[in-house]
């Protein structure tokens, strides 16, 4: 018996029947990201972050507005560079944006990044964002908190990583602030003032970095929270007296003054800085809202 070979009208069926199904789930994919685009937004507009004092620096990806492409429209898409990326600080009309003019230092936009949300893409070689006209902390400030979520693609480095920093341009020992990864883990770093807690970091996995910084105290004045609730407290090396925050940029994703050795390499999401060392409760309200958007596990 001869087996019967499909009709060019049967496999005009078939094909049409796979392009159905294909359209299909494609779609239902858009429907997802979208849902879970919309639940990010409807988390960042009624997060504690909108009531907690003293806020000075707030940017993420999910809102409209938030970033900005070269041709300067709020209309971007994955791949393409982001020329700014927009502070939406609702307790003040003064915004601090942060923004790189330099196209070949432009880091870029990935609409599915952590937790299938948008995210900045940097590129561990010289992409960065900074403003150094205006920035979130005073000069000298001895109390504040920088918040940061962020996926690293790499660790290595023998001078740091900087995922946020904000100080003079260059940095100088003693006058800066920063989230920095270095030697396997993620810290402060003040250059030369630091404190970094034992916990390992990892490439590729997410993590929420809250520091909170009181240089009032003699010891115990950096409080490390990964992923939790719960701090690492411990000294920076150095005096914490003499720790005198400079006020000349505000940056992510490392300092053009730097060159590539400080350069980021991964993804940011969201960056928060309040201008006074935040209470305990405050971090978990914050935690809550950051993990339950990114959703990341806080232990």
């Amino acid at each position: 018996m001869f087996k019967k070979a499909f009709s060019l009208i049967e496999l005009s069926i078939v094909i049409l029947i796979i392009g159905i199904l294909v359209a299909g789930v494609t779609q239902s994919s858009r429907l997802i990201n979208q849902i879970k685009l919309t639940s990010a937004q409807s988390l960042t507009k009624s997060s504690d972050v909108n009531s907690i004092s003293n806020l000075v620096l707030w940017t993420e990806t999910s809102l409209n507005g938030s970033l900005t492409n070269p041709l300067s429209s709020f209309q971007i898409d994955d791949g393409q560079n982001i020329l700014s990326w927009n502070d939406i600080n609702p307790t003040s009309s003064f915004k601090i944006d942060l923004s790189q003019s330099n196209s070949s230092y432009q880091p870029t936009y990935k609409s599915s990044g952590i937790n299938g949300l948008p995210s900045v893409s940097f590129d561990g070689n010289n992409d960065s964002l900074f403003n150094s006209s205006s920035v979130p902390l005073v000069s000298n400030a001895k109390n504040y908190t920088l918040v940061s979520v962020y996926r690293p693609y790499r660790m290595t480095s023998a001078d740091g990583i900087i995922v946020i920093a904000q100080g003079t341009n260059p940095i100088v020992p003693n006058r800066a602030a920063s989230i920095l990864l270095w030697s396997g883990t993620s810290g402060f770093a003040g250059w030369w003032n630091s404190y970094y807690p034992s916990f390992q970091v990892n490439i590729n996995n997410n993590y929420i970095t809250i520091v909170t910084i009181n240089n009032n105290l003699s010891s115990n004045n950096v409080s490390i929270y990964i992923n939790s609730n719960t701090p690492f407290i411990g000294t920076s090396s150095g005096s914490p007296s003499n720790l005198n925050l400079g006020n000349q940029i505000f940056s992510a994703g490392g300092m053009d003054s730097m060159g590539s050795s400080y350069a980021y390499h991964g993804l940011i999401s969201e960056i928060i800085v309040f201008d006074r060392t935040l209470k305990a409760d405050e971090v978990k309200s914050i935690n809550n809202y950051l993990g339950k958007k990114y959703a990341i596990k806080i232990s």
